[in-house]
């Protein structure tokens, strides 16, 4: 894994719960208090985790779909922003769409995986050469502890380079 010295970084304090925990404490509380985790991050693929619990049930004794929507996007999220780390130019990202189809009760802990890391690098790369923004639908799966399909999720992030500030 050939990682520039920023997307080292970024990926040790993704992975680290200590400082992942604090950026979600100041930045997305809903996210701690859920109980989402980032579990793996590669230039190809992103992986996070929720298990059910107290503050993250619905009235039918599953995972409240809001949560795991949350998850689910936080696996496109955290590798939109690893891919955008490679890179000096200074590059915004918001999602502008998202769909979920969902095949199972989620109980126990389910994984999110996006390996749509080849796909963020791709286009990321046209935003910067042609200076024009890009959209990019991200697809992510959750799976329970059998390996069983919950959910899936379609996330589409938009890519702009923010112009320079003049000094």
């Amino acid at each position: 894994m050939n990682l520039s010295e920023k997307q080292q970084k970024i990926r040790k304090q993704i992975l680290s719960p200590f400082k992942f925990g604090l950026f979600k404490i100041s930045k997305l509380p809903l996210t701690f208090l859920s109980g989402i985790k980032a579990t793996a991050l590669s230039p190809t693929s992103a992986t996070t985790s929720v298990k059910y619990g107290y503050l993250n049930t619905n009235p039918f004794q599953s995972i409240y779909y809001g949560v795991l929507a949350m998850t689910a996007e936080l696996s496109t999220g955290v590798l939109a922003i690893f891919s955008i780390s490679k890179y000096e130019e200074s590059i915004s990202l918001l999602v502008i769409e998202s769909n979920g189809k969902f095949h199972k009760k989620a109980t126990g802990r389910i994984k999110f995986t996006c390996n749509d890391g080849a796909l963020f690098q791709k286009e990321i790369e046209r935003c910067i050469e042609e200076k024009t923004p890009v959209t990019v639908s991200a697809s992510t799966q959750g799976y329970n502890e059998q390996n069983e399909l919950v959910c899936e999720y379609t996330f589409t992030w938009s890519f702009k380079l923010r112009e320079k500030q003049p000094s």
